[in-house]
């Protein structure tokens, strides 16, 4: 759908209230003759006698036996819609998770994969267009969840059978907007990754950083396609109870139960700079800020090749900061060390000079 408002009013227009509203003049147009109408001036002075003409009984400009003929315009705004073909990539998301996150992450892996669309099909950049939905509450048999929604849009009128290639290929998107974000000196977006002209609305909620573990998990297999069932909402129970604890997956929830098994209560989730007024470059799983200390948990399945690297870069970046961070990487086999591994990182840390 398009909407379409019209200009913004002027302060006259505005102050005699004839318009759509206040940001917006909409359009006088008559439903039944379609004729563009002439509104009420906005200096017009109520009880001024005029002169008798043959457009006194039609002072809007009505057409000839128009049944409206004689009552003024009502502001309106124009719509036009038409068929498209639609892809939405349905994701559950914490429920602490605030309305700017929210916002930056769905803008960012959405800007990301359309890029990566656009190069593995090799499409125009206003081929496919991206939108994302929500947040909305929904139930479910394991209790309250929130869902998003990235919606990719194809309007080509009768579809260009894009949408069915992209859903059956959608591993090898996310591979492409992955070699996309390999670029040095950008930290969060810039025009040669995800800025856009088109996007320029959202540049503030733009990051890649925050998108490429869900572009490598997305990366990692091609989508299974199973049928539809009415009473199946694939809730994802182990992340969900994760989320619920304020960690990003359930290998986090299982350091996190051992870190409070043995008396050690770290921040969850913590945006890291390295510099102290510089933007967040990337997220600690778990974090000291008063003690520099920053810890990741690497899942095997992901923590590999070109995502190590980067990881790898980032990370180092933080240890050479001009107040280093001392950063501590977990894998699943490090659970088994238990109480002398939660000791060890209970010592660790640097104190702020």
């Amino acid at each position: 759908r398009w909407l379409n408002e019209g200009l913004e009013p002027t302060d006259a227009e505005r102050d005699a209230q004839s318009v759509l509203h206040p940001m917006a003049r909409g359009f006088s147009l008559c439903g039944a003759c379609g004729r563009k109408l002439i509104p009420e001036r906005p200096d017009a002075r109520p009880g001024r006698r005029r002169t008798r003409s043959s457009e006194d009984s039609n002072p809007h400009g009505h057409a000839k036996g128009c049944s409206q003929s004689g009552q003024a315009p009502r502001p309106a705004a124009i719509v036009a819609k038409t068929q498209a073909e639609v892809l939405r990539l349905v994701a559950f998301i914490p429920e602490a998770l605030g309305h700017d996150a929210i916002e930056e992450w769905t803008r960012s892996l959405g800007a990301a994969l359309r890029i990566g669309i656009r190069h593995h099909l090799l499409l125009d950049g206003s081929e496919i267009e991206f939108e994302p939905e929500g947040p909305w509450q929904e139930s479910g048999d394991e209790g309250a969840v929130r869902r998003v929604c990235l919606t990719f849009v194809d309007a080509s009128v009768g579809g260009s059978g894009y949408m069915e290639r992209i859903a059956r290929e959608f591993d090898e998107v996310a591979k492409r907007a992955l070699q996309h974000l390999q670029h040095p000196n950008c930290d969060t977006a810039c025009y040669r990754c995800l800025k856009s002209y088109n996007n320029q609305r959202h540049h503030d909620h733009l990051q890649w950083p925050l998108i490429v573990p869900d572009l490598h998990e997305l990366a990692a297999a091609p989508p299974a396609s199973v049928p539809l069932q009415a009473s199946d909402n694939r809730a994802p129970g182990p992340w969900l109870e994760a989320f619920r604890n304020g960690v990003g997956s359930p290998l986090e929830l299982k350091f996190l139960r051992l870190f409070q098994q043995h008396g050690f209560h770290p921040q969850r989730q913590v945006p890291i700079a390295p510099t102290p007024d510089g933007p967040p470059m990337t997220i600690a799983d778990f974090a000291v800020p008063e003690r520099r200390l920053a810890i990741y948990i690497d899942g095997a399945a992901f923590h590999v090749g070109d995502r190590r690297r980067r990881d790898q870069v980032i990370r180092q970046r933080l240890r050479s900061a001009p107040i280093p961070w001392d950063v501590v990487e977990l894998r699943a086999s490090d659970l088994g060390k238990g109480k002398d591994l939660v000791e060890e990182i209970k010592n660790r840390g640097r104190q702020e000079s």
